[in-house]
């Protein structure tokens, strides 16, 4: 059994809807972030751990909702960004849930000081 199924079937059954993704919820939800931590080691190449846009997003901080959103937008074709098309289209709904729970964890970044 892969690592995915095993999160999922370790996990309690409280099923939760987002933007037509289900996944299993927890008090505890460490094993998930933790498979999101891992999944972001491909992410964190473009889209920095320390919160700086350079000219690509930060992600830290996203709510599970527009993290997943955002990302079946790029699976539908919906947004175009050629390297994000391929990334989505890799992830399955429990890497996207995965993801969307460690990000979400992550604090925003602080706001851009005006100058």
């Amino acid at each position: 059994m892969g690592a995915p199924a095993r999160i999922r079937h370790a996990l309690p059954a409280l099923a939760l809807s987002l933007g037509g993704l289900s996944f299993a919820a927890t008090a505890d939800d460490t094993k998930l972030k933790s498979y999101g931590r891992h999944l972001a080691q491909e992410c964190t190449g473009c889209h920095r751990i320390d919160g700086v846009d350079n000219g690509i997003p930060s992600i830290l901080g996203w709510d599970a909702e527009r993290f997943v959103t955002t990302l079946r937008f790029y699976q539908a074709g919906a947004r175009t960004n050629p390297v994000m098309v391929s990334v989505a289209k890799s992830l399955d709904d429990e890497q996207l849930a995965a993801l969307a729970a460690y990000y979400g964890s992550l604090p925003k970044p602080a706001p851009k000081a005006k100058r």
